[in-house]
């Protein structure tokens, strides 16, 4: 029997620390109940089936561990994860012509800093002067520099 709870640590343990490399991004809370589960299936072998089979689980537990670093690195599994979007970040130059300082408009997006908003109906990437813009707030541009346009939040009165 304590052949068996070492073995359902291991898998439990290889099971929770796949969740975390493939579904969960970062080192959270399920990364933690692996690491501890490994753990305790070694220590629980080395009490309950002694010197050797503690030793034998180590290898298996590093041997698991190795597996799925390298799935994780070298796998297809990343890849669905990964972006692979090109972003261009930047304002055309002959688009940059129809705007100018004082031009009102509402923020598309979050700016987050970097956002989109709509002038008129051209919808452009812009700065955020003095930090974070909530979607659909109305926007001034208040600087144009090379292909940026900076703009911040109309103040109502």
């Amino acid at each position: 029997m304590d052949i068996v709870i070492t073995v359902v640590m291991v898998l439990l343990a290889a099971l929770l620390l796949t969740v975390e490399v493939v579904l969960i991004p970062g080192f959270g809370v399920t990364g933690i109940l692996g690491m501890l589960a490994m753990a305790g299936s070694v220590f629980y072998a080395f009490f309950a089936l002694g010197y050797v089979a503690g030793w034998i689980t180590v290898l298996v537990s590093v041997l698991i561990c190795i597996a799925l670093f390298l799935w994780a690195l070298y796998g297809k599994s990343l890849d669905r994860l990964a972006l692979k979007k090109r972003i261009d970040s930047s304002v055309k130059e002959d688009e940059i012509k129809n705007f100018k300082v004082g031009d009102r408009g509402f923020a598309k997006t979050r700016l987050a800093l970097i956002g989109e908003a709509n002038f008129g109906g051209s919808i452009v990437e812009v700065k955020s002067e003095t930090g974070f813009i909530s979607e659909n707030e109305e926007v001034e541009i208040v600087r144009i520099s090379g292909d940026s346009i900076f703009v911040e939040k109309v103040k109502t009165n």
